[in-house]
């Protein structure tokens, strides 16, 4: 009997240790299957974006010779540098000394002199790139077409303040050649009121960088405003930033606007992809026809993808529905 009863007392406590094990197990499997669900909406957006970018007929990366000459200083200094390809200079001047490494290598890159790549309209690929997109009107969806037009000339205008060279050298190639003119608003308060120091101010190394270097393309004009209030801003929200982004609005008319023209109203942190750019100019969209553009859906609100610190850091729930568009 002692024998038939430890070996029953064994049993249960090695009962006990198999379900334990099992339960463990579980807990593993159910650890594994939250990590691939949220996982999962990461890798598709990565492999469809690749797919996409690489595969399209229009991708075509700008081409860079392998006899390139590059002085770039070092980092810490900032200094003045001389960009070649194929013994051409491309950039010579002076880079911010607090943009590091990776700042200079896009700020370099933006500031290459090179030919608009997808100048050319090939009406087959416009075509196939206006049956991606759609809008909503009056909340019905619309499947953009295209039916054989020019291209709208497209203005930007945005706020800018203490924006990083990263991004704003980053917009600078994607957007590269395509927007008629770009225009900035920079005040000298933030938008509570708090006083701070201009940036662009003209005979500086940003001003050079920003409105005199062709950084948006070869024959896009960048406009700067400097906005100052000084009195006492009556009413709630972000009064002062309206007041600010009514500056866009009259230095695109400098810029040769016409009621025709589309102007996107962003922030400097914020770009549609150049596939899209050139689907605001040639795609038959209901808000950029006079003739059918109405009230209650005036503009495009763009559905946009947000990261945070990188690209590779892309949310997966959070949403941001800008920029805006309109004719």
């Amino acid at each position: 009997r002692q024998s038939i009863s430890r070996m029953s007392g064994g049993g249960g406590a090695l009962g006990r240790m198999r379900r334990r094990s099992t339960f463990s197990f579980n807990e593993k499997i159910l650890g594994l299957a939250i990590l691939l669900i949220t996982a999962v909406p990461f890798i598709l957006h990565q492999h469809i974006v690749h797919d996409e970018v690489h595969h399209h007929p229009y991708h075509r990366p700008p081409q860079t010779s392998k006899v390139v000459n590059r002085n770039f200083g070092s980092a810490e200094s900032g200094g003045h540098v001389r960009y070649s390809i194929d013994g051409e200079y491309t950039y010579d001047g002076d880079l911010p000394a607090d943009i590091g490494e990776t700042g200079r290598t896009l700020l370099l890159s933006a500031l290459q002199k090179r030919p608009v790549w997808d100048q050319e309209l090939v009406p087959e690929l416009e075509k196939e790139r206006c049956d991606r997109y759609f809008v909503y009107q009056n909340y019905d969806s619309n499947t953009t077409t295209y039916k054989g037009r020019k291209r709208r000339r497209v203005f930007m205008g945005s706020l800018i303040a203490d924006d990083s060279w990263h991004t704003l050298a980053t917009i600078a190639m994607e957007t590269y050649g395509i927007y008629t003119a770009v225009a900035f608003v920079e005040s000298n308060r933030t938008q509570t009121g708090i006083p701070r120091k201009s940036r662009f101010v003209e005979g500086t190394l940003d001003h050079k960088l920003l409105v005199e270097s062709n950084l948006f393309g070869p024959e896009t004009e960048v406009l700067i405003e400097h906005f100052s209030h000084e009195e006492k801003v009556e009413g709630m929200g972000l009064i002062r930033e309206h007041m600010q982004r009514n500056r866009i609005l009259k230095l695109w008319k400098k810029a040769g606007m016409t009621p025709d023209d589309v102007g996107i109203l962003t922030d400097a942190d914020e770009t549609v992809s150049r596939d899209f750019l050139r689907a605001v100019q040639s795609c038959d969209f209901p808000q950029f026809d006079a003739k059918t553009e109405n009230c209650d859906t005036p503009k495009v609100a763009v559905a946009s993808m947000v990261f945070e610190g990188s690209p590779e850091c892309m949310t997966v729930t959070r949403k941001w529905m800008h920029p805006d568009i309109i004719l």
